[in-house]
């Protein structure tokens, strides 16, 4: 699979280290789909200043640099692997980064709920606020992992730069065509997911807490488990009975792979890798934040590699 190279990208930097951009606004209405606009519609930034950018997690970040060249700088609030955010509590640094930025990036569904709060409380400043869960049109209960799925990849990336060349109409060739790359990036992963999916649909996986259904789903995999991923999830102890036959299948070699969140081992996911290893049952690891230093593309591509040699090797496979 053919992926563009990768572009240059600035090292991330903490929130405190933003610096407050000079730009003229225009105060209007100004509507765009997945795009809230408070102070609504904002005159053409200098050619000689880039946009300000300011992302919720590492991985809209990510896809935000790819799209936005040298013509947007982009900052992100969690950087770090260890951080939960669902507990995440900004800081007044990070709410002077908020108020800094012309353009907001987050997840929305609930998963940073954090950054809601503080663009209403600086709601004055005029940036275009992007929730991807806008941008698809999000209802509970549907899961709020949102990159591990390309299509929705796909509309955020449009609802990104439309933002961006609304602020730098200047750069807007530039940025439709850095966008025109990662499309395609984003169509070969997703050409990818249909090919392994018309190989291994139906086999029946696990894994230990539910971050990777869209992904799981999208290659038609037959997921088990699922109250023990979500007790996992909302941090509850899951049940006897839960635990007793996610072990049982585990023992039995009833699964044909089991996943776990690297960022989350306990001493529960811990056992359930051990018996997995001794019924030899694959086991892969994944992490829910976009590792250091790699684009999205590179990250997806790698996921599915583990995934097909999984199910490439695993005699319990169940035949499609």
């Amino acid at each position: 699979m053919r992926l563009s190279p990768p572009s240059d990208q600035r090292d991330l930097l903490a929130p405190g280290a933003v610096r407050r951009l000079t730009r003229r606004r225009v105060f209007a209405v100004c509507a765009g789909a997945g795009v809230v606009a408070y102070a609504g519609c904002v005159e053409e930034v200098s050619a000689m200043t880039p946009v300000r950018a300011l992302a919720a997690e590492a991985v809209w970040r990510d896809i935000a640099m790819q799209i936005g060249g040298d013509a947007v700088a982009v900052d992100c609030v969690m950087t770090a692997p260890e951080l939960d955010p669902h507990l995440f509590e900004p800081t007044p640094a990070t709410a002077r980064a908020v108020a800094a930025a012309d353009v907001l990036i987050a997840n929305g569904g609930g998963y940073d709920a954090w950054m809601d709060r503080l663009v209403d409380a600086g709601k004055s400043s005029g940036a275009r606020y992007i929730r991807i869960s806008d941008v698809i049109g999000w209802r509970e209960p549907d899961n709020t992992h949102f990159w591990y799925d390309p299509v929705i990849v796909r509309q955020a990336a449009a609802a990104i730069a439309s933002a961006f060349s609304g602020y730098a109409g200047y750069a807007a060739p530039a940025i439709a065509a850095r966008k025109e790359a990662l499309l395609r990036d984003i169509d070969a992963i997703a050409a990818r997911i249909r090919a392994l999916r018309a190989r291994f649909s139906g086999a029946r996986v696990a894994a230990t807490e539910p971050f990777l259904d869209r992904l799981l789903g999208a290659l038609g995999l037959d997921e088990a488990h699922a109250e023990f991923q979500r007790s996992v999830m909302n941090d509850v102890e899951p049940g006897p009975a839960d635990v007793a036959a996610f072990e049982s299948d585990l023992r039995n070699g009833r699964l044909s792979m089991l996943v776990y969140n690297a960022q989350t081992v306990t001493p529960a996911t811990t056992r359930l890798l051990s018996l997995a290893s001794a019924a030899r049952i694959p086991t892969i690891s994944v992490t829910e934040t976009l590792p250091p230093k790699l684009r999205w593309q590179d990250w997806m591509s790698g996921i599915l590699d583990q995934i097909e040699q999984a199910l490439s090797s695993n005699v319990n496979r169940r035949p499609a």
